[in-house]
């Protein structure tokens, strides 16, 4: 059964790898992993972090150098790093699961992890997070079996050591996770010899951090006050909630009385799993409350507590009377609910800047067109419905364009906004066509651009046309070069 699940998680992480253009988090990503200028060391990558976004671990971006290197660069491939991470932590969901309660509520608590809309939009990003979580959960399980007295072994102690260290070198808000743990170990798990030494594994596992912790530091108080429009407490409780039974907010009305009914139970694993939960949950609201750094665009930081919930929901459903009854009607009602809510433009606008990549041009496909065809000395001008997708974002280096065009094919270009109109346009276009005598002229065939007719009459006025490179129903790419200069040069 696991593994249709796995299937499942997999089918849906993979639907829409290509599909949109990155956005800024994404651009900030392949940045810092050395695009524009592989390979990249890790010195390079922690330089670069330094220099960019001091705030954040390295552990993503030097694995995504090392892949960037072997898989190439595309937003495709990139992307498969937390696919794959996805994957591993819905097995990790899983097996934890299995141990902690039993295998009926592993199996469900998979399901409903798997059919979560907000978690699916991470599994095609090219961001930390899935990774975060499949540490995070993998780093739970191997706890579970230190605190609860499973049969270990050297390497269990050794691994537990490792995910510390890379939960902190991979996000800071892997420090939640600890509080819920560390929370749990000293109130709930008895005093013994194997108890000091978990407590000692978390202290050797941060003390590897430390190299590392002042950079992280000093990036935290950089940022610090510099998030507009924050959430207050009930309203991120709320969007929380709200995601979390993927938009379905009377879904949480089966899964309060499942669990209420299970709790009669008194299952001491039940019972702690729920405080883990609502200590971590407490956690990031009082964060946020203090530092005022969750918004509508950055609920990805209760990712981290999930798992946790999930599992929470899936002992509820399957604890009932003819609990396959009503665990496969909460199952339907979840998955659909899931579908519609993914499909849903409203999804999006909770997940960071993602929305606004929805106007941006399709560069990817440009680059999948333009691939082996375009010389060093090219210079494409094309259109958008959005300013920011040849802006850098503030105080990065590169656009979303110097992504696609620079570090993909190898060329320099830009993207005039469609709004732009008679001086302004001929300033830009003439001040284009001084620097750059050969230009590579897009638009979209099926959709052309308000200004498209002018400018190309501008174009025409000192360039001839030369070859088509691309001829698509959604795209035209034609090169032009200066008038004194031949179509072969």
């Amino acid at each position: 059964m696991i593994t249709l699940v796995l299937m499942l998680a997999f089918a849906l992480g993979a639907n829409g790898l290509n599909a949109d253009v990155i956005w800024a988090d994404e651009l900030a990503s392949v940045t810092l992993m050395g695009s524009f200028d592989p390979p990249y060391s890790l010195s390079q990558v922690v330089e670069s972090i330094r220099q960019y976004s001091p705030d954040q671990g390295p552990l993503y971006f030097f694995l995504g150098a090392l892949w960037g290197q072997i898989a190439g660069w595309s937003q495709f491939s990139l992307r498969l790093i937390s696919l794959f991470s996805g994957i591993l932590m819905i097995a990790w969901l899983y097996r934890f699961a299995a141990d902690a309660v039993n295998r009926r509520t592993a199996i469900v608590a998979t399901i409903l992890m798997s059919a979560n809309a907000f978690v699916i939009l991470y599994f095609h990003d090219i961001r930390m997070y899935t990774m975060l979580m499949w540490l995070g959960i993998a780093h739970s399980w191997l706890y579970w079996r230190l605190a609860y007295n499973f049969r270990i072994t050297r390497l269990t102690w050794v691994l537990f050591i490792l995910t510390t260290s890379l939960l902190f070198y991979t996000h800071n808000f892997s420090t939640i996770l600890f509080a819920g743990l560390v929370f749990h170990h000293l109130i709930f798990v008895k005093r013994s010899r194997r108890w000091r030494r978990v407590i000692a594994g978390w202290a050797l596992g941060a003390l590897f951090f430390l190299p590392y912790a002042p950079s992280v530091i000093v990036g935290l108080r950089f940022n610090q006050g510099h998030t507009s429009s924050p959430l207050t407490v009930p309203e991120a409780a709320e969007l929380f909630a709200y995601l979390m039974v993927n938009g379905f907010i009377w879904l949480w009305l089966p899964i309060l009385l499942t669990i209420g009914y299970a709790l009669r139970r008194r299952e001491p694993i039940i019972l702690r799993l729920m405080i883990i939960a609502l200590f971590m949950v407490a956690a990031i609201l009082m964060i946020s409350w203090q530092f005022n750094i969750i918004t509508i665009t950055r609920l990805r930081y209760f990712l981290i507590v999930m798992f946790v919930i999930v599992i929470l929901f899936a002992f509820g459903i399957t604890s009932m009377l003819y609990w396959r009854i009503t665990t496969g009607v909460f199952l339907l009602l979840w998955c659909v609910a899931g579908y519609q809510f993914n499909r849903s433009v409203e999804v999006i606008q909770y997940a960071g800047l993602m929305a606004q990549v929805q106007h941006y041009p399709p560069l990817h496909q440009y680059v999948f067109y333009l691939l082996g065809k375009t010389e060093s000395q090219d210079y494409l001008l094309g259109f958008s419905k959005e300013y920011e997708v040849s802006r850098a974002p503030s105080n990065w280096p590169n656009s979303t364009v110097d992504y696609y065009l620079k570090a993909r094919l190898g060329i320099d270009g830009v993207f005039l906004h469609t709004s732009l109109r008679r001086y302004r346009l001929e300033r830009d276009v003439r001040g284009i066509l001084r620097e750059h005598p050969h230009l590579l002229l897009a638009h979209d065939p099926s959709d052309v651009p308000p200004n498209y007719a002018r400018a190309l009459e501008i174009i025409q006025e000192n360039y001839v046309p030369c070859a088509v490179l691309v001829d698509k129903p959604d795209l035209l790419i034609q090169r032009y070069v200066h008038s004194v200069m031949d179509c072969d040069h």
